[in-house]
Parts: structure tokens; sequence; C-alpha cells
């Protein structure tokens, strides 16, 4: 940390936890032990994939009363959706590589600088594959993920690009989530392999469209468009978890997290149970339930 408590440019070297395959409710559960890992002073990144294929909403998000046009007895809490410890839009999480680091709120550089960086590693790993990723704003982007009018809206992340985020010919590639709590920052975001984002849209399949039922917004793209033919997904993350692990100086050989990886497996538990709920789904996740889940996370000795 720097003097005064400014960020520094440094951090602790990040540690790369093994590819794995989850449902909603474990992923979401992992990717806040990563926050609470990371301001006990790790640097952490992984990839993953989702098993079955799921529906995330922002933390901030509203839910209709019918999520993606179904009623609420014929949702899964957890596997068919589930709710981000970050803000901003759902997502549709199929064929995709999705991304979670974090790191301490101080290090390597704070939020912003962070946000940058993955940014900046991700599209140079994306181009030496062979994907023709636009060229990145200068200067600082807004963060991703963050409380505002766009955040509450019921409609899908990749309806549009973020400023900084990203893009193919101007289509969505990589969408992308930030959290700073407690000491800890997360980021997370989705990788599309393939452009399945209608079905994100809440209100469900085809509530994005004009009248006429052309879709209202220009569409993402996934690298399986852009590359012809396109890596396996092995080769896939091996090229991007190389890249970013030297860009926050990784020291150790890539898979060695197998370590961090247990202690995070011990640790998410405690969230698990909160991301299988249906409260929680629904944004009604306050008063008695919300204190019960501060109780279980006391036990741990973490904090919500």
């Amino acid at each position: 940390m720097g003097r005064g408590g400014r960020p520094c440019r440094g951090g602790p070297p990040c540690v790369v936890l093994p590819y794995a395959v989850a449902d909603g409710a474990r992923n979401m559960a992992l990717d806040e032990s990563m926050l609470e890992y990371a301001r006990e002073g790790r640097t952490l990144l992984r990839f993953y994939g989702w098993d079955p294929w799921c529906v995330s909403l922002g933390r901030n998000q509203p839910a209709p009363a019918r999520l993606l046009g179904k009623s609420p007895d014929d949702i899964r809490p957890g596997v068919d959706a589930v709710r981000r410890p970050t803000g901003g839009r759902s997502v549709f999480h199929g064929p995709e590589i999705t991304y979670a680091f974090a790191c301490p709120d101080r290090a390597w550089g704070g939020p912003k600088a962070v946000l940058r960086t993955l940014h900046r590693a991700l599209a140079d790993r994306l181009r030496a594959l062979g994907v023709p990723v636009d060229d990145l704003p200068r200067g600082d982007a807004p963060t991703p993920g963050t409380a505002g009018p766009i955040a509450l809206s019921t409609a899908a992340c990749f309806l549009e690009p973020a400023p900084g985020e990203l893009t193919v010919g101007g289509r969505k590639l990589v969408g992308s989530a930030q959290r700073r709590r407690c000491g800890g920052v997360l980021q997370h975001g989705s990788i599309l392999l393939e452009d399945r984002q209608t079905l994100a849209d809440l209100e469900g399949p085809g509530a994005a469209t004009n009248p006429g039922g052309a879709p209202s917004h220009r569409p993402a793209i996934g690298l399986r468009e852009t590359l012809s033919p396109a890596p396996d997904a092995g080769t896939i993350v091996r090229c991007l978890e190389a890249g970013l692990a030297r860009e926050f100086g990784a020291a150790v050989a890539l898979g060695s997290g197998e370590a961090a990886s247990a202690a995070l497996d011990r640790m998410a538990a405690a969230y698990e149970s909160a991301h299988r709920s249906a409260a929680r789904l629904w944004g009604r996740e306050h008063g008695a339930a919300a204190s019960a889940r501060r109780r279980r996370l006391a036990g741990t000795g973490r904090r919500a």
C-alpha cells in the first residue's frame, strides 16, 4: 500500500486457480470467496465454465415477477438463474469462458487501474489468437457493473458495449463487472464463444425486439464468429491465463493454485446456500434473511 493509504503500483503475486465448471450458485459463491480472500492480501485469477447454462442478474437489477417468462415455481434459484455479487445487467452464461480476478483494493494501482490492466491484457492475448479486437480508448472508462440508471434496467448486459469494454467491429465480445468490498476488489466477466445473449432478456425470449420482430440492438459477437477455425476452450484459457498472470506478477507455475482452490472451496460453502435462495434471486433478501446470512458468515470469521 502506498503512503497515506494510496494505491500502490504493485501487489501480491497472482495465484492462478485451476479451470473448473460448476452451476451458477457455486460459481458465484467461489467468486465471492475470492473477494474475501483478496482482502487478506491475496491476488487470485480463475477461469471457469457453467453447467447447466444459466442467467445471472446484477446485484441491484430488478427481477420481474415472471423471470425469463416463467413463474417463480418454474425457476431453480442458483441453477436456472443466479444473482451476481457485482452490479450491471443480466448475462446468459452458455458458450463462453468466464474470468474472475480478485486482489486487495489498494494493490495494483487500485480498482480503475485493475480494470484497465485486465482489459488491456485480455485484448492483447485475444489479438495473439487472431481476434481483431477494437482499440481501447485512452484514459479512464467508467467502472462496469456499478449502480446507475442503466444497471437498474431489466435488459441484458450485452445489449450495448460500455466505454472501455472489448468489442470487435463495435460488437461486444467481453462483458465485465467489478465490485469493491471490505478491502478487496472483484472483477469478473464473460468472454463469449457464441452470441446467445437474447436469452438474457429477463422478461423472456423476444423481449428485446422491435414491433416488427427485429432485434432492438446490435448483436454481440463470439470468438467462433471471429476465428475460423476457433481454438478449443482449453487452448484459449491457457493463452489468456498466461498473459493475465504475467501482468499481475505471477511467480508460480500455472495451475499451482490447488491449495488456494481448496481453501476457496471451503469458504464458498458459507455463500452457496445464499445463492440458492429464492429471496436473494428475487431481491427480497433483507431483514431476518440477511441477518441470518451474516451470522453464518460470522461463524466462519468472514464478513458479508
